[in-house]
């Protein structure tokens, strides 16, 4: 396990306990099974693939520890159907519990509403064991969010090959070259750059428009964090950005969520 400053590695400490935990009511055994029989994953990289313009990946979260309490009362459900009725091409959800007030159960219940729109769902948590691997597959994601800053390269291949290998595609996170270079190193098809530093919390949109650079052109270019408006997304897709991931702006978004929602999913760059 690799040492992980700041936030970051709060974070992930807490993770660890809340996994091991999870593991005394439910078995891995368990979880694997229901997984097997679960419906075939929705591919998040045929829906970004599919869409003309930049894809919307829309978010939804309770609170965070940049922002504080986003939406303490969210009902996942509920914010899904208007995510998938605005455009999104699929659909995020935070589950970690410590930081973000998020759960497993969450993504279960947004998974229903989003397979029948056909919108494939990603778990957004900081995976660091095969059980939440498997807890995501068990409750109906298509897809998990695999964190560089988290995982020491082994690690990294180790889950990489285990979601794939069960029909789940990985968006592999990074923030700066040193992570990238990890990251290519199993060459994955959809890579995201996230433009807040993990260890300080700031944004900057710069950081996607440096580090796209250096991503090649047959890969899907995820730009994450920090985009507030459709005129962020359309800068992010002129670095380019294939899709966008969106959570803060959206859940501050109040009654204008939809709107919101819509003008980002119909940005068209070029």
């Amino acid at each position: 396990m690799i040492k992980i400053q700041g936030i970051l590695g709060e974070i992930v400490e807490k993770r660890l306990v809340t996994i091991e935990q999870a593991k005394k009511t439910r078995s891995i055994k368990e979880l694997r099974t229901i997984a097997e029989n679960s419906s075939v994953p929705l591919s998040l990289q045929r829906a970004i693939s599919a869409k003309r313009g930049i894809s919307l990946i829309a978010e939804m979260k309770r609170a965070s520890p940049s922002a504080g309490s986003l939406d303490p009362a969210l009902d996942p459900a509920h914010r899904a159907s208007l995510y998938c009725d605005a455009g999104a091409a699929a659909i995020s959800v935070l589950t970690e519990s410590d930081y973000f007030s998020g759960s497993i159960d969450d993504l279960a219940a947004v998974s229903i509403i989003a397979r029948a729109s056909r919108v494939p769902v990603l778990r957004k948590d900081f995976i660091v064991d095969e059980y939440q691997v498997h807890e995501a597959r068990a409750a109906g994601a298509d897809c998990i969010l695999l964190i560089i800053a988290c995982l020491d390269p082994m690690q990294y291949a180790d889950l990489f090959s285990l979601s794939t290998s069960m029909g789940m595609d990985v968006l592999v996170e990074v923030f700066d070259e040193p992570e990238l270079d990890i990251a290519m190193k199993i060459d994955p098809p959809i890579i995201g750059i996230n433009n807040r530093n993990l260890k300080t919390l700031k944004t900057s949109l710069s950081v996607f428009e440096t580090l796209a650079k250096k991503i090649p052109d047959d890969r899907i270019r995820v730009a994450e964090s920090g985009m507030k408006n459709s005129t962020d997304v359309e800068r992010m897709g002129y670095a380019g950005a294939k899709a966008v991931l969106v959570g803060e702006s959206l859940m501050k978004a109040g009654s204008d969520v939809s709107e919101l929602a819509q003008a980002m999913a119909a940005v068209e760059v070029g």
